[in-house]
């Protein structure tokens, strides 16, 4: 069952300024995984027993949203545990609940519906996995009254998302091609992104330093995934990135809105 608003996942994660002073504000997305692929040496990450009392246990902490992994295969995530996760954080914060996102090798707008089903308030889309599905994938999202975040690795990968629509981008560091990390990716592909953009900034960010820096360079939201692992105060990380406060919007170091060469 599709949320009630369509833009559940951008109002948890651009957070408002209109009552402050328009400074800068980031927002903290959990990426919950038991297995990654992304480093073959490292794959285990986080091997929560049930998805409920995990996600319970995180929007406590205060987190903004929750990017539930369903792929079985990979991360050794289930349709259920994006189920229970919505029904956790429900229940905790029926007022203000985090954003569920669904993550899963999405390639048919099936799997949108299964996810809308199960709770979630938005899906990803990884560019380098559906190519030139997406604009299929992004009119299946509008029409099912709910919201794509897109990842991205590349200028070209950008350029392709905004062709086809995309409004909030998910920078990952990682080239899920090679497997390997660029730190600087992120730094680039900002000044890419037009003002109303949502930029969300991931790959191995693991100290509130890393993520204050993406807030500087005009980042919305940083994902925490396999750094949760090398932090030993989750909650304070969170509350960390939450009072974080940058230059006003449009004036970050990365330029957000301006071109990039």
């Amino acid at each position: 069952m599709a949320s009630e608003c369509k833009y559940n996942v951008t109002k948890a994660l651009k957070l408002d300024t209109a009552k402050s002073d328009d400074r800068q504000k980031l927002s903290v997305i959990v990426d919950m995984k038991r297995r990654s692929p992304t480093v073959p040496e490292r794959k285990n990450i986080v091997e929560f027993s049930t998805a409920a009392k995990f996600s319970e246990l995180l929007t406590l902490c205060g987190t903004d949203a929750l990017m539930v992994n369903t792929d079985e295969i990979e991360y050794k995530g289930c349709l259920n545990d994006l189920k229970d996760s919505v029904q956790a954080a429900r229940t905790v914060k029926p007022l203000q609940t985090p954003a569920c996102i669904a993550k899963d090798i999405i390639i048919h707008p099936v799997q949108i519906a299964q996810a809308l089903e199960a709770g979630a308030a938005g899906v990803l889309l990884i560019v380098s996995v559906v190519g030139g599905d997406m604009e299929t994938l992004l009119d299946s999202c509008t029409i099912m009254g709910t919201e794509a975040v897109v990842e991205v690795h590349t200028p070209n990968e950008l350029e392709f998302a905004l062709s086809r629509g995309a409004t909030i981008f998910l920078v990952n560091m990682w080239d899920r091609i090679t497997g390997e990390h660029y730190p600087d990716q992120v730094k680039g592909l900002i000044s890419m992104m037009p003002m109303n953009a949502v930029a969300i900034a991931a790959g191995n960010i693991k100290s509130l330093t890393e993520a204050c820096e993406m807030g500087y360079y005009g980042y919305d939201s940083v994902v925490l995934g396999r750094g949760i692992t090398e932090l030993p105060d989750i909650k304070g990380f969170i509350d960390g990135v939450h009072q974080f406060k940058g230059m006003p919007r449009g004036m970050a170091m990365g330029m957000k809105g301006l071109p990039w060469r």
